[in-house]
């Protein structure tokens, strides 16, 4: 099956894919070493907030409009980093960006649900990031973090999971006194194939990903939020990339890749499997008289190959 498979080190940075820790990983074939979190997320109301105005003679009604930030944080666990060339097991990623007011959405690679690609879409819209100040800090339910400037204006910190409150009102305030809310999302207690969850790189790969059409599940499950697949396929010894299959759908449990997405690929050819859990929600900000994108990503990433 090929021992050259640290080759796929580039893997981590195509997704952020963007868990609870999600995945749970295993030391031998017939050991379960697990790390477990629960699933659950309240909705959150998207606000339409319209200032009120001050008392002043003349003062006007400032009605929010247009795009002013992105803010993405994501989760990945690796369930073997030594197949994927990376150090850590798991990374937790925050970025904030504040910038001119712009009439789009910031879009996500993360098809539609109910939609199966196999070209992943990163495309940004074009914005000029604005100076708020020197640090931002991102206070939760329990865990408080501070995330800095960087010579482009973006906020940036790389926490331990351990500083990540699941399912937890968060306000993000900025130093003039401002702030953004959202709330979290949490990972998975457990994935399937047990295969997928392989930590050692000898037996690592395991997991047939069928010509026919193949089957995951996950749990718990049953949020509003969105789930996505992303097989990201290598050659036999990992050498080479030969292409992805994402597809999205409800967070129901459950999810198959339809046989028609994978008949082209060569057998034994290996598989990153990268699960993902996705939530948008879109915040008022009257500091900028807009509104903040919030993507949230909580992924697992397994290996198998195809069959």
């Amino acid at each position: 099956m090929g021992k050259n498979i640290n080759f796929l080190l580039s893997i981590f940075f195509l997704i952020a894919c963007s868990t609870d820790v999600g995945i749970i990983t295993v030391n031998k074939p017939q050991e379960d070493t697990s790390i477990t979190t629960d699933t659950f997320k309240e909705d959150i109301n998207k606000d339409t907030t319209i200032l009120e105005p001050s008392n002043e003679p003349g003062s006007e009604i400032n009605e929010l409009d247009g795009t002013v930030g992105l803010l993405k944080w994501e989760l990945e666990q690796v369930a073997c980093p030594a197949c994927m060339g990376v150090s850590q097991e798991i990374t937790v990623t925050f970025e904030l960006d504040f910038h001119n007011n712009v009439n789009d959405n910031h879009p996500t690679w993360i098809p539609p649900q109910g939609q199966c690609v196999q070209n992943l879409n990163y495309i940004s819209i074009n914005r000029s990031s604005l100076d708020l100040g020197s640090t931002t800090n991102i206070i939760g339910s329990y865990n408080t973090f501070t995330a800095l400037k960087n010579n482009s204006n973006i906020y940036f910190a790389n926490i331990y999971e351990s500083q990540y409150d699941r399912d937890s009102d968060y306000s993000v305030q900025m130093q003039d006194g401002s702030s953004i809310n959202f709330r979290s999302i949490r990972g998975f207690d457990f994935i399937e194939p047990l295969e997928l969850r392989y930590v050692d790189p000898s037996y690592a790969f395991a997991t047939p990903i069928r010509k026919t059409g193949s089957t995951f599940w996950w749990g718990p499950s049953g949020t509003s939020e969105d789930f996505n697949i992303t097989l990201a396929i290598y050659s036999q010894d990992g050498s080479q990339m030969l292409g992805y299959v994402s597809c999205s759908g409800a967070d129901n449990g459950m999810m198959t890749i339809p046989g028609d997405y994978l008949t082209s690929f060569p057998s034994w050819s290996l598989v990153a499997v990268h699960m993902t859990r996705f939530d948008q929600q879109r915040v008022p900000y009257e500091n900028l008289n807009g509104y903040v994108d919030i993507q949230l990503y909580w992924s697992v990433v397994g290996t198998g190959h195809i069959e």
